[in-house]
């Protein structure tokens, strides 16, 4: 019943998460070599790897990005063979960093799983809006398969600092587009991107986060991205994070780019299932979940004990992000890990988003203890007190909503 409920967000194959020590999860990385200590990282039962990780090693040529992540999840899976390691995928953008991708990208024969700069360029010049060529080299190395350099490694500088020209085989170094209206690609991408020897088919990897999307509209602008936007933000959409004038530069009309986006969600949806088959699952398909501000605690937690065990938080596979995550020490993880012993469903995760590299975490001590299995969902005290708690074998969990204050009681 319980994997019936949750199927709608989708459930991994795993087993329940159990205690709390299970239960902790991370996205992290550091960009100027591996995760030191790696043991610390290794405490928490779901570890993402960011594709930057190492990036200070893994520009040397040859690249090896790909390797490197499965390095990564080695050492951690050494220390806890109980570790579930996610790996960096990108469906969207072709980066050639990837030896697997890199190769696709300098073969000719795959030329067709590219989408091409426009024939003539976007201006009477025949240039376009970004460098078609990298003039490191004499001559300069070209290539028509269009790419950006957003977030690429650059000599003598870029997002990733090349020792030299920066070497990404037969074609400049970019962030390429994968054009998903190819079912080659979309075959290519399940058997080897996804299930292959540097993916689910390595004993240390469980998982991918899948970055990146593509729209068939102008999106909205967010307060961290540039004054223009990204290509998503054109007028007839595009890909994420990829240069605002991509569209013009491919040439693409508005029914490529709903045909690409529809592809690509269909390759997505794929890959989502593959991987759950697989035993494996992906960072997009969490329930994300957090601690509610104290204006809607009170609100936002009677409804959730209301629904008990049909609350989406409860059936779904949640992860639960700290509140103020980007400080340290965190300001709230009492608050945190009670209203997670609350709520919490047979698969969830305690811990840390997406909040940069090089960052600093904690593990903090109420992590590793053991509050025993819970007895029932959680119930607020009396109509209206604001006051919500749950039962534990070992633990009795409270969220006062009205100071705002979370404890948890070993019995």
């Amino acid at each position: 019943a319980l994997l019936a409920a949750g199927r709608a967000q989708g459930l991994p194959r795993w087993s329940p998460a159990g205690n709390v020590q299970a239960s902790t999860i991370i996205m992290t990385c550091n960009s100027s070599g591996l995760l030191e200590p790696v043991e610390f990282y290794a405490q928490f039962a779901v570890i993402d790897i960011d594709w930057s990780n190492g990036k200070a090693l893994w520009v040397h040529p040859p690249m090896d990005c790909e390797e490197l992540l499965l390095k990564q999840a080695a050492l951690i899976r050494a220390i806890n063979p109980k570790a579930k390691v996610f790996v960096y995928r990108n469906l969207v953008k072709a980066l050639p960093w990837y030896t697997s991708v890199r190769d696709k990208i300098s073969d000719p024969a795959y030329a067709g799983w590219f989408l091409h700069f426009k024939e003539g360029g976007a201006f009477p010049n025949g240039s376009y809006h970004v460098p078609q060529c990298d003039h490191n080299y004499n001559p300069p190395l070209c290539t028509d398969l269009y790419h950006d350099q957003d977030q690429s490694p650059g000599y003598p500088h870029g997002d990733g600092s090349c020792p030299g020209p920066c070497d990404c085989g037969a074609v400049p170094c970019g962030e390429y587009l994968w054009d998903h209206r190819n079912a080659s690609l979309r075959d290519w991408l399940l058997k080897e991107f996804v299930l292959g020897p540097s993916g689910m088919g390595n004993e240390n990897v469980s998982g991918f986060y899948l970055d990146d999307g593509w729209a068939n509209t102008s999106q909205p602008i967010l307060p961290w991205e540039p004054k223009i936007g990204f290509c998503d933000h054109s007028p007839i959409g595009g890909a994420t994070e990829e240069d605002y004038f991509c569209t013009a530069d491919m040439g693409l009309t508005q029914a490529d780019t709903t045909a690409i986006m529809d592809n690509w969600s269909a390759t997505i949806r794929q890959v989502k299932d593959t991987v759950i088959q697989a035993n494996g699952f992906t960072w997009a398909s969490f329930y994300v979940y957090s601690t509610p501000p104290q204006a809607t605690c009170a609100n936002t937690l009677r409804d959730v004990c209301k629904q008990g065990n049909q609350s989406m938080v409860y059936r779904a596979a949640t992860m639960y992000e700290y509140t103020g995550a980007h400080s340290y020490p965190l300001p709230s993880f009492e608050e945190d890990l009670a209203t997670f012993l609350l709520v919490r469903g047979p698969y969830a995760w305690l811990g840390y988003g997406w909040i940069g590299c090089g960052v600093k975490y904690e593990y903090r001590s109420g992590l590793t203890k053991d509050y025993g299995a819970p007895l029932g969902t959680c119930a607020e005290t009396a109509a209206g007190s604001g006051v919500f708690t749950r039962e534990y074998s070992k633990a009795t969990v409270q969220m006062d909503c009205k100071t705002w204050t979370g404890t948890v009681t070993m019995k």
